[in-house]
C-alpha cells in the first residue's frame, strides 16, 4: 500500500507525514516495527529510487529536513538508525551511534537487525558505499562503523561476509597517487554542516531510554501473571 502511495502521491510528503504520525506514537513497540518497515521499504523499493537519491546527497534543505524529520522517528529502533545514516552517508554519525550501542540492551532480535544490515550492505542499493571504501583516507569513519557492526555480531555468517568485506578494505598507502596531495574529487560534502548532530544522538538516547523502560514494564507485567498463574 505505501509504495503504490509513493506511485501517485509524492512520496517525500507520505514519509515526512508518516514520520511525524510515528514520532507521537505512544506504543513503542509497534512504532519500532512500523519504523523498521518503513526503512525497508524506503532502502528496497524501485518506487522510492529518486527519494533515496535525494537523501543520499543531503544538498537541498528540503533534503535535510526530511532527513531530520525521519531520524526521530527512527530512532525507535536503533539499527534502522545506523542504516538511515548510512544511506544519507552520515558515516561520522553512524560510527557514534554504533558507539552507543554498547549502552543498550542487546537482544536476538536486535542482534537479527545487525545481521540483516549487513547482508543489506551487500545489496546494489549500497554499491556507492562499498565503493568508497577504496577511498581510506576520505571515509575513516565509514570503516570504524562497519568493524563497529562486525564486533557487535557473534562469529556467524554475517559476520564473516562482513569480515570479508573489511578484508577486501586496500591499504591506504598502497593506494597513493602522485596527486594524492590533492583535494579528493570524492571528498565529503559540507552543505550538510548545519544538521545539529549532538541534538540529535541526545534525541536517539532520550527514545532508547524509553524503549528500556518499557520492555522491562512489559517483562514485569509478564512475571506476575506467570506467577498467577502458578498460584
Amino acid at each position: 500500500m505505501c509504495r503504490q502511495l509513493c506511485l501517485l502521491l509524492n512520496a517525500e510528503n507520505i514519509f515526512h507525514s508518516m514520520a511525524d504520525i510515528l514520532l507521537r506514537e505512544e506504543d513503542l513497540k509497534f512504532a519500532s516495527t512500523m519504523v523498521h518497515t518503513l526503512n525497508t521499504i524506503l532502502l528496497t523499493s524501485s518506487e522510492l529510487f529518486q527519494l533515496r537519491n535525494q537523501l543520499k546527497d543531503l544538498k537541498t534543505p528540503e533534503s535535510r529536513n526530511l532527513f531530520c524529520c525521519l531520524y526521530r522517528s527512527w530512532c525507535h529502533n536503533p539499527v534502522t538508525t545506523v542504516s538511515l545514516c548510512f544511506l544519507t552517508q552520515n558515516y561520522k554519525h553512524a560510527y557514534d551511534l554504533i558507539q552507543k550501542f554498547g549502552d543498550l540492551e542487546v537482544t536476538v532480535d536486535f542482534l537479527t537487525e545487525v545481521d540483516k544490515l549487513v547482508q543489506l550492505i551487500e545489496c546494489p542499493i549500497f554499491t556507492y558505499l562499498r565503493l568508497q571504501l577504496l577511498d581510506v583516507k576520505n571515509n575513516p569513519y565509514l570503516i570504524k562503523a562497519l568493524y563497529g557492526l562486525l564486533m557487535l555480531l557473534p562469529q556467524s555468517s554475517a559476520f564473516q561476509l562482513l569480515s570479508h568485506r573489511l578484508q577486501c578494505v586496500p591499504n591506504p598507502e598502497l593506494m597513493q597517487t602522485a596527486d594524492s596531495t590533492k583535494p579528493s574529487a570524492g571528498f565529503k560534502r559540507t552543505t550538510a554542516s548545519n544538521i545539529d548532530y549532538t541534538e540529535l544522538l541526545q534525541h536517539f538516547e532520550k527514545v532508547q531510554n524509553k524503549h528500556l523502560e518499557a520492555r522491562h514494564q512489559r517483562a514485569g507485567r509478564a512475571e506476575q501473571l506467570d506467577r498467577r498463574v502458578v498460584l
